[in-house]
């Protein structure tokens, strides 16, 4: 079991590179629950701001979630910019205790961040609009073991879920073997093909 976290500056491409991953796995036969930073935020954490202890509260509220969907099989993403050296190792140990935690940081340079911000939050901060957000008037720091580094602002998003992808396959993550009652070890996509089969031949009530 596993979580794939994104991390990255606002605007890097994290959301949209999570999603690409995402679609990948499932095609490969995998259910996979993705906790965009967003839709926490606004749905499960509303009552927290963007302060430094609120930020590691939200990040750390994010952890606690991935590990209780994977202790009980579900794998995750997360996109989330998690700015601080001290959320990403939080993260690292509370979903690690439970699972494999893959920190992709998704490195872009600030100033393509600004080119590609859609709604102009970058020079809303720059002008005094808008206070701690990343990497204009609240810090943002890099990693020191990410798992993964995908440059956004080099290659396409296409290339960097492939880089992805290949790298979570040389790690062992993706296609690992599981077990059920057929008497032999197969593998997670061979796994869902045959319960997809059985269950359009009316032997699976799920």
């Amino acid at each position: 079991m596993f979580t794939i976290w994104f991390m990255g500056l606002p605007s890097s491409g994290k959301s949209t590179l999570a999603k690409q991953v995402e679609n990948e796995l499932n095609q490969q036969g995998y259910s996979i629950e993705n906790l965009d930073g967003d839709g926490l935020r606004q749905n499960l954490h509303p009552d927290l701001g963007f302060s430094k202890e609120d930020r590691k509260i939200n990040n750390k509220r994010t952890a606690y979630i991935s590990k209780l969907l994977n202790k009980n099989g579900i794998p995750t993403i997360v996109a989330q910019i998690t700015p601080f050296r001290e959320s990403q190792s939080q993260a690292r140990e509370i979903i690690g205790s439970e699972s494999e935690f893959v920190l992709v940081y998704v490195k872009c340079d600030i100033e393509e961040c600004k080119k590609r911000d859609p709604k102009g939050l970058y020079k809303k901060a720059e002008e005094g609009k808008i206070e701690n957000f990343t990497g204009v008037n609240h810090p943002f720091q890099e990693p020191n073991n990410p798992e993964i580094i995908v440059e956004t602002d080099k290659d396409s998003i296409e290339e960097c879920k492939n880089q992805i992808m290949s790298q979570l396959e040389e790690k062992g993550l993706l296609d690992s073997l599981v077990e059920d009652d057929y008497g032999f070890e197969l593998s997670v996509t061979e796994h869902r093909s045959i319960k997809e089969d059985l269950r359009e031949k009316g032997y699976l009530d799920e």
